[in-house]
């Protein structure tokens, strides 16, 4: 009896444990099969980390109404017929991260807030200083000098700090804008997910690709060894970054610069349109045809927010 009910416990010991080692060689073979190869996408991904959420619990996977929502809220990172490259499989107990070209932004170090925010500007001493004295004096002929002069004061400490405030407005269009383009450059993911763990018939290479082939084309893109870079017909168009053509008038851009010095860099520009906002920020679109080069400017305020170069 003793020995029947130890041969039961190991039978289920067994049981119990054999699963795991099986679950984690199948997670790592649908690491290694995708991780550095290229794939071709059937569909806009949002750029950030939140990617396209894929619930396989459900007799419609995609949420559209969600895929909308982000699309709409973080723009496309990655087009349509876009390539892109599997930079990461990450597998948990109820999903599969599917990350492309870096995953998304938004994750962890990743500065996603586009709101400078100024600093009120401090009484000065000298202001203080008058407000004691005022309530200090009984004479009426001082009390109203020194109240005409609190009042200068104040008026000047109220223009340096609508000054601030206009500054921190350009300053978070800019920052707006270098959010916008990190998110166009920080790829994008799918999220596959299940309800209570993920189907062991589904954590092979073959099932991955079966589930997302309404949303991913596996057999036309090329494939890349592990860290191979995406493949690419021909250079994007630079959408502010500095270091395009370095040397070059339009490899001296950036951000911030003043617009009478991006006429000093690239001649006169051609005005495309203009646009007052409800807080007075002026907005002022050009183009410039450096060479044979076209760079279209963003200005806010005559401060450089965003630009783009292509060749014409």
């Amino acid at each position: 009896m003793i020995r029947a009910a130890s041969f039961y416990l190991a039978a289920s010991l067994a049981t119990a444990i054999l699963p795991c080692p099986l679950r984690a060689q199948s997670a790592a073979d649908v690491q290694n099969y995708f991780q550095g190869k290229q794939v071709q996408l059937k569909i806009d991904m949002p750029g950030t980390q939140q990617g396209v959420d894929l619930r396989f619990d459900r007799g419609t996977p995609m949420d559209w109404k969600q895929y909308s929502s982000r699309l709409k809220k973080f723009g496309v990172a990655i087009p349509k017929d876009g390539r892109s490259t599997i930079t990461t499989i990450s597998v948990k107990k109820d999903m599969i991260e599917f990350q492309l070209d870096g995953g998304g932004f938004g994750t962890f170090g990743d500065d996603t807030n586009t709101t400078v925010t100024a600093k009120p500007v401090e009484k000065s001493n000298y202001e203080k200083q008058l407000e004691q004295d005022i309530a200090n004096t009984d004479d009426p002929d001082r009390k109203r000098d020194l109240q005409r002069d609190l009042d200068r004061e104040r008026d000047r400490r109220q223009r340096q700090d609508n000054a601030n405030q206009r500054d921190a407005q350009v300053a978070s269009q800019i920052k707006g804008q270098q959010v916008a383009q990190n998110r166009m450059q920080g790829g994008s993911r799918f999220n596959l997910r299940w309800t209570g763990s993920i189907p062991a018939e589904d954590l092979t290479p073959a099932a991955v690709m079966k589930l997302l082939a309404p949303y991913v084309d596996f057999s036309e893109a090329p494939q890349a060894g592990p860290g191979g870079p995406p493949p690419s017909d021909q250079p994007p168009a630079n959408s502010g970054n500095s270091n395009a053509d370095a040397g070059s008038p339009t490899g001296q851009l950036k951000r911030g610069m003043q617009m009478t010095d991006v006429t000093n860099l690239l001649g006169q520009g051609r005005q495309l349109s203009e646009s007052v906002s409800p807080e007075g920020l002026k907005t002022q679109i050009f183009e410039y045809l450096p060479g044979d080069r076209r760079v279209e400017v963003t200005y806010v305020d005559a401060l450089v927010v965003r630009f783009s170069i292509s060749s014409r």
